[in-house]
């Protein structure tokens, strides 16, 4: 049988995670109280803000796992709206700070002992695939057409080769210089 998941978007600070958490004992309890038989269930969170990136390590240690909303997370890191024609050039999640965002987040769910997720149109790009196992993500959620060439993807990964990419493309200065090692 399938393992029930529950993530939670957007947390941005502990006292909303805590408070989270703190419901979801309180049905627990309640289902306890009348007698209901229920699997619990799996917890995460979305990592989509800058803040839930400087906060991953403490998430880990209260989650299951963190899902990495590249979307998101590389519009608020980098302040420019997807939909926003003058600032569309920064909404691309190989700049630097996205990047390194990224492996903040896959560093700070692991040393918490939760796995980490990656879902958005990054986690569906086959040309991405090597960096993000270089990088440490343990799962990719993506849209249906892209799940061949991506599998195909992790399946030709050489893990050496993958975490070299990764580490080069932590060190560059530009989404230019990233993407040029992705090319």
């Amino acid at each position: 049988p399938a393992q029930l998941a529950v993530m939670f978007p957007l947390v941005s600070t502990v006292t909303e995670l805590d408070a989270l958490l703190d419901e979801v004992s309180a049905i627990a309890a309640d289902l306890d109280d009348a007698g209901v038989d229920y699997a619990v269930p799996e917890l995460g969170a979305m990592v989509e803000t800058p803040a839930s990136v400087f906060l991953a390590r403490e998430f880990a240690d209260r989650l299951d796992f963190l899902s990495i909303g590249t979307n998101d997370l590389t519009q608020y890191v980098m302040a420019a709206a997807r939909d926003d024609d003058r600032v569309a050039s920064l909404h691309d999640p190989l700049h630097p700070p996205v990047l390194r965002a990224i492996a903040r987040t896959v560093e700070a769910a692991h040393e918490g002992d939760a796995w980490v997720g990656m879902c958005g149109e990054m986690a569906g790009d086959p040309d991405l695939t090597e960096l993000l196992v270089g990088l440490g993500l343990d799962e990719l959620s993506m849209s249906a057409v892209t799940i061949p060439d991506v599998k195909a993807g992790v399946r030709d990964v050489d893990d050496e080769s993958a975490a070299a990419l990764s580490e080069a493309a932590l060190s560059v200065e530009t989404r230019e210089d990233a993407r040029a090692l992705i090319d």
